[in-house]
């Protein structure tokens, strides 16, 4: 399970909205590089479910990580060539993230970016939630979830019983 701790303002207030198999997300467009269409991954035996595979990108191997597959939701669809990946950093670390959908980008106004006390004292992978005119998006926190070994079995994503509740009683 991830630690609490205190999120921290991004440099810019765009964020790309993505589609996780049915599910909403945000991501700050500080930590994204670049959007790729998911190349030729060369798998890795035994690696958890969530890692699809390696990525040779400009010779340095990166992992590349099913995001819908480590939130747990369900509704796996096939890989294909369109399958975007999104490449994250956060100046330190490079990985790729497999989403099933870029869907735009837009302003994360203060007043939009909401519950950040619920989600950042749960250990959730998410920073909190944004409301905006093209509805409801969870917030990833990328500046946790970059730090994480994806090649580590152990390292699951579970959302605990805690934020749930504070969640349905908002």
């Amino acid at each position: 399970m991830m630690q609490a701790r205190t999120p921290e303002p991004p440099q810019s207030d765009l964020v790309l909205r993505v589609l996780l198999r049915k599910l909403q997300c945000a991501i700050y467009l500080d930590y994204i590089e670049r959007v790729l269409p998911l190349a030729a991954l060369q798998p890795v035996p035994g690696a958890p479910h969530h890692l699809a595979g390696l990525l040779n990108y400009r010779g340095l191997s990166l992992p590349v990580v099913d995001l819908g597959a480590w939130l747990g939701i369900a509704g796996k669809e096939p890989y294909h060539i369109d399958t975007p990946m999104l490449l994250c950093s956060d100046g330190q670390t490079r990985i790729g993230f497999v989403v099933n959908e870029v869907m735009q980008i837009e302003q994360a106004e203060a007043s939009t970016v909401q519950l950040q006390a619920a989600f950042s004292s749960s250990g959730s992978p998410f920073a909190a939630s944004l409301n905006t005119g093209a509805g409801l998006a969870l917030l990833l926190d990328m500046k946790q979830i970059m730090t994480l070994n994806f090649a580590d079995a152990a390292i699951n994503c579970q959302v605990d019983a805690h934020l749930l509740s504070v969640l349905t009683t908002a």
